[in-house]
C-alpha cells in the first residue's frame, strides 16, 4: 500500500512538470476540454478523427 502511494506521488510530479512545458494555448485548451460534458467530448473526438484522417474520407462526409 505504501509503494502505491509513492508511485502515485511520482506520477503527479511528472504531470506537473509536463504541464509547465505546454504553451499557454495548450493549457487553455486542456482546461476547456476538462470542463466539457461527456457528449461534447465525444463529438469533439469524432470531429478530430475526421480532420486527422485521410482527406479523401473527409470529403465524402
Amino acid at each position: 500500500m505504501l509503494d502505491r502511494t509513492k508511485v502515485e506521488d511520482r506520477s503527479v510530479e511528472v504531470i506537473e512538470f509536463e504541464w509547465h512545458a505546454l504553451t499557454k494555448i495548450e493549457r487553455r485548451l486542456i482546461t476547456l476540454y476538462r470542463r466539457m460534458r461527456a457528449e461534447e467530448r465525444q463529438q469533439l473526438r469524432r470531429l478530430t478523427e475526421v480532420l486527422v484522417g485521410h482527406p479523401d474520407e473527409a470529403e465524402s462526409l
